[in-house]
């Protein structure tokens, strides 16, 4: 009794595969199109939070002293009002201090 396989999949995902109209490469965003910052920078404020972009293109919301990357990447963030060492003593010194009543 010999096995056979079958080449192709059993259940065909969409997802996976290739679009007949764009050589295999995935679209790319124009520099100005507006929606492709609307999921990047809309919902977050890079003078308060890390903002490094992620394995997925959204920027990490986590606060300034993020542990999950380094001083060097959050460097590289564009857009700062100020130097990230002095948003960073901010962000501290209010920490520090009581909530006001």
């Amino acid at each position: 009794m010999t096995m056979q396989f079958n080449a192709q999949p059993a259940v065909q995902d969409p997802r996976f595969a290739p679009n007949a109209g764009t050589n295999g490469t995935p679209p790319q965003a124009s520099d100005n199109d507006p929606s492709a910052l609307s999921a990047t920078r809309e919902h977050v404020n890079i003078d308060r939070q890390c903002a490094v972009p992620q394995f997925n293109g959204v920027p990490c919301p986590a606060p300034l002293a993020c542990q999950s990357h380094t001083i060097r990447d959050k460097h590289t963030v564009p857009g700062r009002s100020a130097p990230l060492e002095q948003l960073m003593a901010l962000q501290q010194q209010e920490m520090m201090q009581p909530p006001q009543q």
